[in-house]
């Protein structure tokens, strides 16, 4: 009795060759992809950007200390370098926010599926090439910290370079993400649309949620705002699980204080997250099609 009949190797042949050119076409769009946005302003706008706040992060930091004499800097590079991976996040969500949408509305999409391409090479091709800016962004970012830490003799923690090593884990996330809304958008307008709205979410609510912290106890309003603000609380506590850019803060957090339980935990849900958004991205294609 054999494990196989010949039917079930004639399959699992055929999905293997199937899968070996999907990550051949998921190759080439990467590539193309990445040559596309290395030879466009907005990546090394976006690169510039953030090594620009940076340093003007540190320098106040800095002057702050020299004015109060406190002598003493806490977590000096963190918020720095937290904010080049958010707006290197955010700009490859807002690049994989058009990367379907816009294809779609000028056409070239549905030419791309006349050769052997289906939606799994199209949406991993992308990822995998979002995955790859970001960690260019960050091989800019680190050099300019590195610099900036040897002029002004305050240490560059090695710790946050570990907790940097495996963030563009997180930014598949929000690529994947932005593929999701760009899938099942109609047009660019629309998937911009999401995307902006998405988010608004994302910093509303805990900006809301600290806002009704403020409140005080005694206040006219403290009981009536009661249930608003553990439904905020709810809702701020599960988007640390879900927004990349949440991801990133604790993630970098954890490695700066050693948390290397909390930092394989924020690993897990940022991988879960950029699977499932894959996947419903791949869903998203197939059932809106080629067509704008």
């Amino acid at each position: 009795m054999t494990l196989f009949d010949a039917s079930s190797l004639s399959r699992l042949r055929g999905s293997t060759l199937i899968w070996a050119m999907r990550w051949r076409v998921a190759r080439e769009i990467a590539l193309h992809e990445i040559r596309d946005a290395l030879a466009g302003w907005a990546f090394y706008l976006t690169a510039a950007l953030g090594s620009l706040l940076s340093a003007l992060v540190i320098y106040n930091s800095l002057n702050f200390v020299a004015q109060s004499g406190l002598q003493v800097v806490a977590r000096p590079f963190l918020a720095p370098l937290l904010i080049s991976a958010t707006l290197a996040a955010l700009y490859l969500g807002a690049w994989a926010t058009l990367a379907i949408a816009r294809p779609r509305d000028q056409g070239t999409l549905r030419v791309l599926f006349f050769a052997p391409v289906d939606a799994y090479g199209v949406i991993i091709g992308h990822v995998l090439a979002g995955s790859v800016l970001y960690s260019a962004m960050m091989l800019i970012a680190v050099p300019i910290l590195a610099l900036i830490a040897l002029l002004t003799n305050v240490p560059l923690p090695p710790l946050l370079l570990v907790g940097l090593l495996p963030s563009p884990i997180y930014a598949a996330t929000a690529v994947a993400l932005g593929l999701c809304l760009s899938s099942i958008a109609g047009s660019s307008r629309t998937a911009i649309f999401f995307f902006g709205a998405v988010l608004l979410v994302i910093l509303a609510i805990p900006a809301g949620y600290t806002a009704l912290l403020s409140i005080p106890a005694t206040g006219r309003y403290y009981d009536a705002l009661l249930f608003l603000r553990g439904f905020l609380r709810t809702l701020r506590d599960l988007l640390d699980w879900l927004s990349p850019f949440a991801l990133i803060a604790a993630g970098l957090d954890a490695s700066v204080r050693a948390g290397w339980g909390d930092l394989l935990v924020r690993l897990l849900a940022a991988t879960a997250g950029s699977l499932l958004w894959t996947l419903l991205a791949i869903w998203g294609l197939e059932k809106r099609g080629v067509l704008p």
